[in-house]
Order: C-alpha cells, then sequence, then structure tokens
C-alpha cells in the first residue's frame, strides 16, 4: 500500500475530471478504507476530502463521505474544495439545506474560491414560500410552490390537457 503525494495528486486530478470511479479506485488503493485513512500530511487532507466526495458519488456511501469531508475541513479549514466537496456530498445525499450552509460557511471563510463558487452557483437561490407565514412543508405551500415551478416550466403559458 505504498502512497506518495504523487498518487494522491493523480487521484485528485481524476475527481477534478469527473472520472470517480477511477478516483476512488486509486483512493483506496492509497488510503486502503473509508473507516481509517491515516493522515501524514497536508496532502492527505485534499485527499479525504476528494475521497470523501468519491465514495458518495459513486458508492453511495454519504455518511462515510460526510465524515471524510469534514476530517479534511478540521485539518484545513482554510481550504475551499472541502467546503465545496462536503457541500457536493450532501446535496448527493438529497440535504440540499446543509448544502447551502457549508457553501455559504466556506465562502464566508474562503471568499472568491473559484471551485467553491462555482457549487454554490449550481445549488441556486430557494425562492420564497408562496405564503410566507406558513412552513415550506405546509400543503398550501407545498401546492403553490408546485404550480408556481409548473408555470415557470411552460414560460408562463397554461397547459390544457386534451
Amino acid at each position: 500500500m505504498a502512497r506518495s503525494a504523487q498518487d494522491i495528486d493523480l487521484a485528485i486530478a481524476a475527481a477534478r475530471d469527473h472520472d470517480y470511479l477511477k478516483a476512488l479506485t486509486t483512493f483506496i488503493e492509497i488510503y486502503g478504507t473509508e473507516t481509517s485513512p491515516p493522515i501524514q500530511s497536508p496532502k492527505d487532507a485534499s485527499g479525504l476530502s476528494y475521497f470523501g466526495l468519491c465514495l458518495a458519488l459513486v458508492r453511495k456511501q454519504y455518511k462515510a463521505g460526510v465524515d471524510l469531508c469534514k476530517r479534511a475541513i478540521d485539518l484545513e479549514f482554510y481550504n475551499g474544495d472541502h467546503y465545496a466537496n462536503l457541500a457536493r456530498v450532501y446535496m448527493a445525499s438529497n440535504n440540499r439545506k446543509k448544502a447551502v450552509e457549508t457553501a455559504d460557511q466556506g465562502l464566508k471563510l474562503v471568499p472568491g474560491h473559484e471551485y467553491l463558487s462555482e457549487v454554490r452557483q449550481e445549488l441556486g437561490v430557494r425562492a420564497r414560500p408562496p405564503v410566507p407565514i406558513l412552513d415550506r412543508s405546509n400543503p398550501i405551500n407545498v401546492t403553490l410552490g408546485q404550480a408556481r415551478a409548473a408555470k415557470k416550466d411552460t414560460g408562463g403559458r397554461a397547459v390544457r390537457k386534451k
């Protein structure tokens, strides 16, 4: 299980190129398992972050992905890539709220970080609920929100079923 900074760089490059399976395979060769990869250098923190992203996207192991990304943030809180990867893991696990919070937190610490800014932009801005005094999950808000989204999808034209 020989590992070097160069191997970690190759795995990170594969993840950045969206070749998550190749990256995951390389990370497993480097670190062994997702449960206890050893940390010996700052490069390992970046590796952990991308390893967590790959686990979430390829194997759907969201908890392990979140744990690895959080561990990377603990080691290098100033690295925007870790926040971006954690936000993407949260999105993959259908936790948009946590994804937005994570991206916003990262941008406060590392404003102008390119990758993190791209991820935050992909998350978008959530529209206000149609009836703001009611909770988002209220059936009235859900129904009106779905109607608003359907109207937006059709460009404002009424869709008539025959």
